[in-house]
């Protein structure tokens, strides 16, 4: 049996596997395990198994992780949220449909600090949901705003999404959070676009805001969130100006959201406790699925999957573009079900090379990937914020739920086409603060 044969199998099985719903870590550390000892032996493939943890565990970027979840975990427990909401929905007041717009705003700035879709969507559906039902929302838009709000968790930095991918492609998270921070404020704005248009089709699912706020109210409104402000400018504006590495940072934002959740007597120690044993068990989530990739991708480096693609692409003569075009469409019947860690950790190892070689920039790739993760998060039947939304609206019919997303998908799918383009939208800002 060749190696391309026990390639294919094993990405058959791997297939296989995640359609028969077994975890992404489980059937990834399986196929990747069995299909090295098939081509290096069972004593290798112990040996190679035995060593990933350690390369896991001391691998640098790693140290972020734990962090920037606390950091976001905290800030939720002091309760930034509900005040981050409150004060964009004054920003918004006077319009149909503010409470919607100032669902996505205050996604966009949670996302800030928390760094997770499903923490996003989670967060918003508790603090945006009981208002909006008050005011005789359409349903569908109360969830479609949140689902979709969620998903600039994962974009806007910090990103734990953004952190795999520079542990898997080996790229720089501080550039990879630069190239993040203009193409997540468009897709706020695109967001914001679809529920205008949403409105404008049916105005019933939403009523005027009859207490428009003065200029004078809405500033002091947003004072309400110095927290995330002063947050957000000392950890993303220490990294981007290079006083702080990516580790400090994550360590002066878990240090600052608990100092300020304790400041303002809005943390309790329970709070605290609870905070880090939530992190703790997060983390090693993403221990044990980070080690999984690793064999993974030990056994598709020997299969010469990645070259062998290369190859057949190449031969095929497909403009670069077009090429974008294809995998972008491959990203989005993948997210309907997959979740995003697992596209993440499965395709990359596989597309890099082949991305690499059309002449796209790997920090480019990270963000279109991490784009098209997003659509999947709010994508039937798999999305994540669905369920997570699910979850917690249990009077919300399913299919009602994937009705009203559907809209939202338009919103990245749009981004993503832009960006392929015009790709200075993302390269743009790391070339201007790390190539001076």
């Amino acid at each position: 049996m060749t190696v391309q044969l026990i390639g294919q199998l094993g990405m058959l099985a791997l297939i296989c596997l995640v359609f028969l719903r077994v975890p992404v870590a489980v059937a990834m550390g399986l196929v990747g395990f069995f299909g090295y000892a098939a081509i290096n032996g069972f004593s290798n493939a112990l040996q190679v198994t035995g060593q990933v943890p350690y390369d896991v565990a001391t691998h640098y970027t790693l140290s972020q992780l734990p962090l920037f979840v606390l950091m976001g975990d905290l800030a939720v427990r002091s309760g930034m949220s509900s005040r981050l909401y409150s004060a964009t929905r004054d920003l918004f007041s006077g319009l149909r449909g503010s409470q919607a717009y100032a669902t996505l705003g205050a996604s966009a700035g949670f996302g800030a600090v928390s760094g997770s879709s499903i923490a996003t969507a989670a967060t918003m559906t508790r603090v945006a949901v009981p208002p909006m039902k008050e005011a005789k929302y359409d349903d569908r838009l109360s969830a479609g705003s949140i689902a979709a709000g969620g998903t600039l968790g994962i974009l806007i930095p910090p990103s734990i999404a953004l952190v795999i991918f520079a542990m898997i492609a080996e790229q720089s998270v501080p550039r990879l959070y630069a190239a993040s921070l203009i193409p997540g404020l468009l897709l706020c704005l695109l967001y914001i676009l679809v529920v205008a248009l949403l409105l404008r089709l049916s105005p019933n699912w939403a009523p005027v805001d009859g207490t428009r706020k003065s200029l004078f109210d809405r500033l002091r409104s947003l004072g309400q969130i110095w927290e995330i402000v002063l947050l957000f400018l000392v950890v993303i504006g220490g990294l981007y100006s290079g006083i702080l590495t990516a580790t400090e940072a994550a360590a002066v934002g878990a240090l600052g959201a608990w100092l300020l959740g304790v400041i303002t007597r809005r943390l309790s120690w329970k709070d605290t406790r609870t905070g880090i044993y939530d992190t703790i068990r997060t983390t090693a989530m993403l221990f044990v699925i980070l080690c999984a990739a690793n064999i993974f991708t030990y056994f598709v480096v020997l299969t010469q999957i990645p070259q062998g693609l290369a190859a057949l692409v190449d031969g095929m003569d497909l403009h670069p573009i077009v090429l974008m075009l294809l995998i972008g469409v491959f990203y989005l019947i993948l997210g309907c079900f997959l979740e995003a860690f697992g596209m993440i950790l499965i395709t990359v190892p596989i597309l890099m090379p082949l991305v690499q070689q059309a002449g796209f920039d790997p920090i480019w790739f990270g963000i279109f990937l991490v784009i098209m993760i997003e659509t999947g998060m709010i994508t039937p039947p798999v999305g994540m914020n669905i369920f997570v939304m699910q979850s917690q609206l249990p009077d919300m019919p399913l299919p009602r739920l994937y009705q009203s997303v559907l809209p939202f998908v338009l919103a990245p799918v749009v981004l993503s086409v832009i960006i392929i383009f015009f790709p200075a939208i993302v390269t743009w800002l790391p070339t201007l603060l790390f190539e001076r």
